[in-house]
């Protein structure tokens, strides 16, 4: 039993250090400046229940809301419209959805983790289609889906497997890569992923504590971030947006954290975020077309909207 004790207060001096580090981290890096406009509001909806991701058209915004098996819709000025989706197994119903893409037309495709399956709708939110997500004869858990309208293809994040999986849009295996493993082109959990502005695909790997970029067919590039708690560093990436310029902004649900890094790696600062709106467990992210980005805050059940330098 004293050797548990010993343990126990290892561990959480460990952790301690690391809370303190997060506040350094937060107070010395250089800022990027953002003004909190409002958040999206879903008591109409009985409100938020685990948001994990958000995605945005040319006329809604979509935000899975994982907890409650479903995806929550709102207008551009943030006016909540209507949910679709339910608990269940069948045609869209849902079994804890993680992430969501949508395509320029306004299809929207969403991961249904607890499901094993992609789920395809249409800007209303009716059902389309689905497809079973597979790695060879393992059904996977998706995690994320991304369109690709160029090449009609998506790319799927695969937590069993520790893979990106590429499927045609209609559900056809195209090829995939990755692997279990800590070493360039290796996931440990590999989650949200994103195109860069000239195309590439950057994957979220969690455990790993970093970005990895690879080409369209999976050849790896460069590495976005690493393991730590200073400067440029990361402990748990979760969400990834881009925005216009290319910049790439990285959520950190440990630290509470956004940092910007250019698309080569290179840290550009962190979200000055004022107290009043600290972000808590920020996950999915995403960016409209004034450059507004919207973060999920999972634990806090909230999706928050700023304002972001041009």
């Amino acid at each position: 039993m004293r050797n548990v004790s010993y343990v126990h207060k290892f561990l959480f001096v460990t952790l301690l250090n690391i809370c303190v580090s997060a506040n350094v981290l937060a107070g010395d890096l250089p800022k990027k400046h953002v003004k909190h406009l409002y958040d999206l509001k879903a008591e109409q909806a009985g409100g938020f229940l685990l948001p994990s991701d958000v995605a945005i058209s040319r006329q809604y915004i979509y935000v899975v809301d994982g907890g409650k098996h479903r995806v929550v819709v709102f207008d551009l000025k943030g006016d909540y419209q209507f949910t679709f989706g339910k608990a269940g197994k069948n045609k869209s119903e849902f079994n804890y959805p993680v992430g969501i893409d949508v395509a320029t037309d306004g299809t929207v495709y969403v991961a249904d983790s607890g499901n094993k399956r992609i789920q395809v709708f249409n800007t209303k939110g009716k059902y389309v289609r689905q497809f079973k997500a597979r790695s060879g004869r393992y059904r996977i858990r998706p995690v994320d889906v991304l369109v690709d309208e160029k090449k009609n293809e998506l790319y799927v994040s695969a937590n069993e497997t520790h893979e990106v999986l590429v499927f045609s849009t209609k559900g056809k295996f195209q090829r995939k890569w990755g692997g279990d493993g800590l070493s360039e082109g290796d996931f440990r959990f590999p989650a949200t992923l994103a195109h860069l502005k000239d195309g590439r695909v950057a994957v979220v790997d969690v455990l790993n504590s970093r970005v990895q970029v690879f080409t369209k067919e999976g050849k790896y590039s460069t590495q976005i971030a690493g393991w730590g708690v200073t400067a440029g560093q990361v402990f748990r990436p979760k969400g990834i947006a881009v925005n216009k310029k290319g910049d790439v902004y990285v959520s950190d649900s440990y630290l509470n954290v956004v940092q910007v890094f250019s698309d080569d790696g290179q840290m550009q600062g962190v979200l000055d975020i004022s107290a009043a709106n600290k972000l808590y467990t920020p996950v999915g992210m995403s960016f409209d077309r004034k450059n507004y980005l919207y973060i999920t805050e999972m634990r806090n059940n909230r999706v928050s909207v700023f304002k972001t330098d041009p």
